[in-house]
């Protein structure tokens, strides 16, 4: 049995929605702790999205203004915790250039591998946390 507009078992409702702000973020499990949103909805509606970014900045350049080449390479592998070798690498590359040092080539291509390695687990969770993102939850 189906039913139509003017079957009496069918009620509608005139909701009234109120225009409202929503924070959505940096907590939350979506915004991975770097993004605020300020979303102005009407009930279900979400007319305009604000973006707040930066809650991940740590003030990481201040902090190694007072510290020596070997006591900031600790910082950088905060910096990406997944790739952490890259950091450390690009810190690295830029002290042996202003020291004008000559590295050798067997340490540059243990580098190189470490830092592709450091690479390719970046990506494979990000793309996890992407996939986790759109809710496939499936082996």
């Amino acid at each position: 049995m189906s039913l139509s507009l003017e079957d009496p078992r069918v009620v509608e409702f005139d909701v009234r929605t109120d225009e409202m702000l929503v924070n959505m973020g940096p907590q939350h499990p979506s915004t991975h702790g770097v993004l605020r949103l300020l979303l102005r909805t009407d009930g279900e509606i979400v007319h305009e999205v604000t973006p707040h970014l930066g809650y991940l900045h740590r003030c990481a350049e201040k902090i190694g203004e007072n510290l020596t080449g070997p006591q900031w390479i600790p910082y950088t592998d905060r910096m990406d915790y997944l790739a952490a070798m890259n950091m450390n690498l690009g810190m690295a590359l830029a002290f042996e250039k202003l020291l004008d040092m000559e590295v050798p080539e067997k340490a540059m291509n243990l580098r190189l591998i470490i830092s592709e390695m450091g690479r390719i687990a970046s990506h494979l969770v990000g793309m996890g946390a992407y996939g986790l993102d759109l809710g496939t939850f499936s082996p």
